[in-house]
């Protein structure tokens, strides 16, 4: 066994005779039997279904929940702001494209459009809430993606600065967010 871990890693070095031997004193001797391809097949399914059985029949005696629920974790804010980036990222995904590719078909210029909506006289606190939930999901998602950025050069990854990085980019998005659509 020695000679062929040494054929195969090469020949001459000390080290790897010496832990070929050891690996080849620690080895136990395998049976392999040829079995058909269906035969085995039906016994791995049968052993596979039987172990799965098992395992459903001593959850249910122990009366264990079929999974862990989002109900039992405490929302913390790194999961919250997780959940809001990939909700943003998910919700600019679908709705850009979708926007865009109406925007195109659609007869008339963007201006146009605008000359429409304002000439609906909508209530200000409508027009004002629309503008920040068009602008609430760009300006956290490109904070926070800057956030991520920085956790890939591993700055920023104890408790105390996850927590204070991400009150900052909550913080500095609603500034962000305010000031486009006040601004603007």
């Amino acid at each position: 066994m020695a000679a062929m871990i040494r054929a195969s890693f090469g020949k001459g070095s000390a080290l790897l005779t010496s832990n070929a031997a050891l690996l080849s004193s620690r080895l136990q001797p395998v049976v392999v039997t040829q079995l058909s391809h269906t035969s085995t097949r039906s016994q791995t399914e049968d052993i596979a279904y039987k172990e799965m059985e098992e395992f459903w029949e001593k959850n249910r005696r122990l009366n264990r929940p079929l999974s862990p629920h989002l109900r039992i974790y405490n929302p913390e804010l790194t999961s919250m702001l997780s959940l809001c980036h990939r909700a943003t990222g998910i919700a600019m995904a679908v709705t850009v494209p979708f926007v865009a590719a109406t925007l195109l078909g659609l007869p008339g210029d963007f201006s146009s459009y605008i000359d429409y909506v304002k000439d609906l006289h909508l209530n200000p606190a409508i027009l004002t809430a629309a503008k920040y939930v068009l602008a609430f999901p760009i300006c956290y998602h490109y904070i926070n993606g800057i956030r991520h950025l920085a956790w890939d050069w591993a700055i920023g990854f104890d408790l105390k600065t996850t927590y204070q990085s991400g009150y900052f980019v909550m913080a500095l998005a609603l500034l962000v967010t305010a000031g486009f659509v006040h601004l603007l």
